[in-house]
């Protein structure tokens, strides 16, 4: 990774981590994000399904049953429950827990044997409630209490009220509540098993559904002729209260309430088996401890920062991927903290927040894309074609700084007799006159999916293959140069108007590797092709002036595109700064457009050069060299080479002593 990447992607964290702190902050304070979680526990709940019932509490139900067996209306003698708590006692059981309200008096006689039993049991515990009342204009609760009678000989009294959530589903526990401790903690306390803060509260480890835990009819209890085993009771926990679809009282609340099993059963639970469960709880010690807020808020933001980072680092679709790992792992954790650990960890912060965070991601790169985009093409779109900027603007990694091997055809042009122009105009006439000889050149090029490198006075350098990888450049290079000489010949009018010389370019082109990359600073850089094949491209251009010629092509080049062009052979030449030498071709035109007689003379003349007979050589060229100017340049070697042989291990290679 570069500086730039890097610091890129150190605004991308940045940008992200601001992102995750507001997203922590906006998500504890969401309604929703509460609703989800409880949703996930009820789902985690059912997918966990039923566990043992707990063999220390027994139902003791007033339900459907007991009222058809008893045919007694609600409320029952008191003298009925004097005998189910003689009963139960005999039985051994540990505790009795009335889920049930003795508020009001009956008759001398009921209410004396129900207080006696309680006296003699010694071991059983009575519910107290509140009663809300709502005026429009003041509200008040007012504590409903068992009879004076009564409470003296309980083991203790407790609130018998549950506290649903905010959907109305019943999920938390507490120990006390407006100061008063609730009946299974009161129980629990009997049993000597309870040591918590007085105000504390929990996740409700439910056991099951409904009628998950032991349960015997009030009836069954009291059957002389069909007795309970004592073995079912003796020990035990025994919770009495209903267990009933309506209430038994008229106008009376039925004591049912959902659950986080309700979603999966359809089925309410009641109160006294809500209390039974919140008892064994306690009873073991076992319940689902929550996270705390505080640990929640910040163990989120530390796991938000981290996946910032990996999103930072990730394409979009490896970011989606990693989302819904990271997604499905975070519900994985925090259904098997539920189910092996009793602990409840709420995903949903969590996974919202990835969420959030990817969709975050790739808002942020998508304006990091769309900025770089429109740079890419406002940087390149004057240099190389509309079909290569968008190649680029879908790979710019290909322009990262530094460079990479690639086959390239590269192209250099020069005006001939320009130095001498650019003596006799005023510099706004030169700059007015290259201008108009840049612009036609430079669509050329682009036209044929070249890309401009840089103008250097009045030459060009161009190339093809670079920076997206082309099968035909050296085609493409060869067109551009042949239409460029055409549209100098076009210029011409304009220049005689204005009474300029006629220049022609000269121009030279040759294919092969190059490294094509970022070359300068970090911050200011440009895309170039180096390597050999560029020096002996400029080479080419500037032996177009020992030869009369337009356009020399390297035999590499007239290799990959020469069966589409008319080319002759020009000479084996040994460039300056090159040792090995290299065979050149002038490029006439396209193949077929012209014909030109001379061509064949020449091919002969050139054997007979080659071979050393330069009488020959001389006479062939000399009746071409009118039409033709490399034989003129060949007539005066073969003059030379008569009266000068060269050695006798000559290879045919003309060495130029000058650019």
């Amino acid at each position: 990774m570069n500086i730039d990447s890097f610091q890129e992607m150190r605004y991308r964290v940045g940008g992200l981590w601001v992102l995750s702190l507001l997203l922590v902050l906006a998500l504890a304070s969401f309604p929703l994000i509460r609703e989800l979680e409880n949703q996930v526990i009820d789902r985690f709940f059912a997918l966990r399904g039923t566990r043992p019932a707990p063999p220390e509490l027994l139902i003791v139900a007033i339900d459907e049953p007991s009222f058809q067996e008893l045919r007694l209306s609600w409320p029952w003698p008191r003298s009925l429950h004097a005998r189910l708590i003689d009963r139960l006692s005999a039985a051994g059981a540990r505790l009795i827990l009335f889920d049930v309200i003795f508020a009001e008096p009956t008759d001398q006689e009921n209410d004396s044997a129900f207080a006696s039993s309680i006296k003699r049991a010694g071991n059983v515990i009575l519910a107290q409630t509140s009663d809300y009342t709502n005026e429009r204009l003041f509200s008040r609760a007012i504590r409903i209490r068992p009879l004076d009678l009564f409470a003296k000989w309980a083991r203790a009294t407790g609130l018998t009220m549950v506290r649903p959530d905010g959907d109305g589903v019943v999920r938390h526990f507490h120990v006390r509540l407006m100061g008063v401790p609730t009946l299974p903690a009161c129980a629990v306390s009997a049993a000597g098993k309870l040591d918590l803060p007085p105000d504390y509260s929990g996740l409700i480890k439910f056991v099951g559904p409904a009628r998950s835990i032991d349960t015997l009819s009030y009836y069954q209890i009291l059957d002389d002729e069909h007795p309970v085993p004592d073995a079912r009771i003796r020990g035990r926990i025994v919770l009495i209260g209903r267990l009933v679809q309506a209430s038994p009282e008229p106008l009376g609340q039925t004591d049912l309430f959902p659950t986080p099993f309700f979603h999966s059963t359809g089925v309410n639970t009641s109160g006294v088996e809500i209390l039974a469960n919140i008892t064994h709880n306690l009873f073991t010690g076992q319940w689902i401890t929550e996270i705390p807020a505080g640990v929640k808020l910040i163990t989120c933001l530390g796991y938000l920062l981290l996946f910032s980072l990996l999103l930072a680092a990730l394409s979009p679709l490896s970011g989606l991927g990693a989302l819904g790992a990271a997604s499905l792992g975070l519900l994985a954790l925090s259904y098997w903290l539920f189910s092996a650990l009793d602990f409840w960890a709420p995903p949903v912060m969590f996974v919202l927040g990835s969420a959030s965070l990817y969709t975050g991601n790739v808002l942020l790169q998508y304006l990091a894309e769309t900025r770089q985009k429109r740079w890419l093409r406002g940087a390149f779109n004057r240099y190389v074609s509309p079909a290569v900027v968008e190649s680029i603007v879908k790979n710019p990694k290909s322009l990262e700084l530094g460079g990479r091997e690639i086959q390239a055809t590269v192209f250099f042009s020069d005006l001939a007799n320009f130095t001498s122009l650019s003596e006799r105009i005023p510099p706004q006439d030169l700059i007015a006159f290259l201008n108009q000889y840049f612009t036609p050149m430079t669509d050329i090029i682009l036209e044929y999916r070249g890309g401009l490198d840089k103008f250097i006075g009045d030459a060009i350098m161009a190339f093809w293959g670079a920076p997206i990888p082309m099968e035909n450049h050296a085609l493409y290079a060869c067109e551009a140069a042949l239409k460029m000489k055409q549209a100098i010949v076009g210029l011409w009018e304009t220049w005689r108007l204005n009474k300029l010389p006629l220049l022609q370019a000269r121009m030279g082109i040759h294919s092969g590797p190059v490294v094509a990359g970022n070359v300068g600073s970090r911050e200011r850089f440009n895309y170039t092709v180096l390597g050999d094949t560029v020096n002996l491209a400029s080479r080419l251009e500037g032996a177009n002036k020992f030869y009369g010629t337009a356009i020399l092509i390297s035999e590499d080049t007239h290799r990959l595109a020469g069966p589409a062009f008319l080319t002759r052979e020009i000479d084996l030449i040994r460039v300056k700064g090159r040792q090995a030498p290299v065979k050149i071709y002038e490029l006439i035109s396209r193949r077929g457009e012209m014909e030109l007689a001379f061509l064949d003379v020449f091919s002969e003349a050139l054997s007979a050069y080659k071979n050393g007979l330069w009488d020959r050589a001389e006479l062939l060229f000399e009746s071409i060299a009118s039409l033709d100017p490399p034989s003129k340049t060949y007539l005066q070697r073969c003059r030379l080479y008569r009266t000068e042989p060269p050695p006798r291990d000559w290879d045919g290679v003309f060495t130029q002593k000058a650019k």
